[in-house]
């Protein structure tokens, strides 16, 4: 399967890490970063782990979310191509994340 990234995904992880960077230190970052990559590298064998967060009512595209302690990774599947939606902080509101997925 191929991974691709939203640019709205890329820009929260690239966020996440400088706010990581800014307030635990550069090896603080990089840990999150390489628990990230592996969670994608798992994903791309078994695409289906991650639970079902959420299906659009009006498209019936299902997201799913594969958590980790602070960030949940939000994607999709279309037929060979996992296509990540989002690197959600898990601090923030769900409704929140509901909203947006429903745009």
């Amino acid at each position: 399967m191929n991974v691709r990234w939203s640019e709205r995904a890329a820009l929260e992880l690239a966020e996440t890490v400088a706010y990581i960077v800014k307030e635990f230190g550069h090896q603080a970052a990089i840990k999150m970063r390489e628990r990230i990559n592996d969670a994608i590298s798992s994903l791309v064998t078994f695409p289906y782990m991650g639970k079902k967060s959420f299906t659009d009512e009006e498209t019936s595209v299902v997201f799913y979310e594969l958590a980790d302690k602070q960030s949940s990774i939000i994607y999709t599947i279309f037929e060979d191509e996992i296509f990540i939606v989002s690197v959600w902080n898990n601090r923030q509101d769900r409704m929140r994340l509901q909203a947006f997925l429903s745009e």
